[in-house]
């Protein structure tokens, strides 16, 4: 029984979009934060108003203020933010938490931080000693 070229083609199409769906579907993400980075990272969204200075999701006056020259770099990711070293060094210093940062870039970057992303960024700025009092650097340990 001979196959039909064109039936085997249109199988092999539909395979391929199937495929593509799925790691579509599995990489784009669900809005849920990554829990992958492990109990910091998942912490740092439910710190309390208090905190930052505002309500959740927003920036006290100190950490939107430090972040101001950044947003006008019209940054649209965490990695493009990540690159900036010397201009997110102040933001560091300045944010009262790890929430307030966090809100303070998602102002930035235009949308959600990934909690994970920004534990990472965090760890890494907060790795340099002259940063080692900073309240974000406290609070990461």
């Amino acid at each position: 029984m001979k196959s039909n070229p064109e039936a085997r083609m249109f199988r092999f199409v539909t395979v391929l979009l199937l495929a593509s769906l799925l790691i579509g579907c599995t990489t784009q993400g669900d809005g849920e934060p990554d829990d992958s980075a492990g109990p910091v990272a998942s912490g740092t969204t439910s710190a309390s108003p208090g905190a930052s200075g505002g309500t959740p999701g927003t920036a006290s006056a100190a950490c939107a203020e430090a972040f101001a020259s950044l947003v006008e770099m019209e940054i649209r990711t965490m990695s493009e933010l990540g690159d900036l070293s010397e201009e997110v060094q102040p933001t560091v210093e300045t944010c009262e938490s790890v929430a307030d940062w966090i809100a303070g870039a998602g102002e930035v970057i235009g949308g959600e931080v990934n909690p994970g992303s920004a534990d990472f960024l965090l760890r890494v700025h907060c790795d340099d000693l002259s940063l080692a009092r900073a309240p974000i650097c406290e609070e990461l340990g």
